[in-house]
């Protein structure tokens, strides 16, 4: 996932310096604070530059929020391929959300800070996306092959996305001198304690 959002990040086409620019507007601003003349500053394009990719605000903001969500399904869906077991898996996970939180911070905030029933026309939470879904399949999977304690998969995700969340929010706000790497063992531990057999 931290290669896909980089190379969205790092592609200097009309389209992707859009959505750049919105991407750090909207959360740094908010939705509803981040006008398109905003978003035509920010990018250094014109305003019929931004309409000819995008048809409004929430056009583009809901283009920014699938592929964000198309890349993390991507990304978990290549660590299950890559790992045979609920702890690899969810370690890899872990590691995945403390390193794109490093490395592409706006793309967090926007997954953890932005409210994405400003834009969103379904009122659909992220919580029930692809990528949310396929990271509570995994931990049905590995309570149905005793790899995780007995317990109802919304308590586990409970257990494992509270803690990442509540870690990622501190590293965004400034509440952790050091960077998330620093602290994946100790949070990785307390995960697995709560979810081992």
């Amino acid at each position: 996932m931290v290669t896909v959002v980089a190379e969205i990040m790092d592609k200097k086409d009309p389209k992707d310096e859009i959505m750049q620019a919105a991407l750090k507007l909207f959360t740094d601003k908010g939705y509803f604070n981040t006008s398109i003349a905003d978003i035509r500053q920010a990018a250094d394009v014109s305003t019929g530059t931004i309409y000819h990719y995008f048809k409004n605000k929430e056009s583009l903001a809901d283009a920014l929020y699938q592929d964000v969500l198309q890349s993390m399904n991507d990304s978990i869906g290549e660590i299950s391929s890559k790992t045979d077991n609920a702890f690899e898996r969810l370690r890899a996970i872990v590691e995945l959300f403390f390193t794109l939180t490093e490395n592409a911070p706006e793309v967090m905030r926007f997954i953890v800070s932005v409210r994405h029933q400003e834009f969103r026309a379904d009122n659909r939470p992220m919580s029930l996306s692809e990528p949310f879904l396929r990271l509570t399949s995994i931990m049905q999977d590995g309570i149905e092959r005793g790899e995780l304690r007995r317990m109802d998969s919304k308590v586990a995700s409970a257990c494992f996305y509270g803690t990442i969340a509540r870690m990622i929010q501190l590293r965004l706000d400034g509440g952790l001198e050091k960077s998330l790497e620093w602290y994946l063992l100790d949070t990785w531990t307390a995960i697995w304690k709560a979810l081992s057999p």
